[in-house]
């Protein structure tokens, strides 16, 4: 009787892993489908934008855009595009007035309209200009 559990659990054991890498599977589908979309929008993008100046960009000083009255929105794009490739914890540090949670968000919706660009780094992010 021992012998038959030790075998359904074996069974069960074996099901769940051939579910999980299944799932891996169809997880990697369809995150190939949804970045092969964003590069068509991407490359769709691109091609509608021309150049305004051959000149390089100033650089922003982040007190200059912090006293600005504008939009948290246009703050941290304008903190990113002054600093390419900082981390996400240090957008963080530039707005300790505002909840990490808000910051996340509005980041992720930055990278999702292509306003910003985010790459994975670890545990974190880093954050370029577009």
């Amino acid at each position: 009787m021992n012998l038959f559990f030790i075998l359904l659990l074996i069974a069960f054991i074996a099901a769940g892993y051939y579910v999980y890498k299944r799932l891996l599977k169809i997880e990697r589908e369809i995150r190939a489908d949804q970045h092969a979309l964003v590069d068509e929008d991407d490359s769709v993008i691109e091609s509608d934008i021309e150049p305004i100046s051959s000149e390089p960009a100033q650089k922003v000083e982040d007190s200059d855009v912090l006293s600005k009255d504008i939009g948290l929105n246009d703050q941290i794009v304008l903190v990113v595009e002054g600093s390419p490739g900082l981390a996400q914890a240090e957008i963080y540090d530039k707005f300790p007035d505002k909840d990490r949670r808000e910051l996340q968000k509005l980041l992720r919706q930055l990278d999702q309209s292509g306003q910003l660009r985010r790459e994975k780094k670890g545990s974190s992010y880093q954050i370029y200009p577009l």
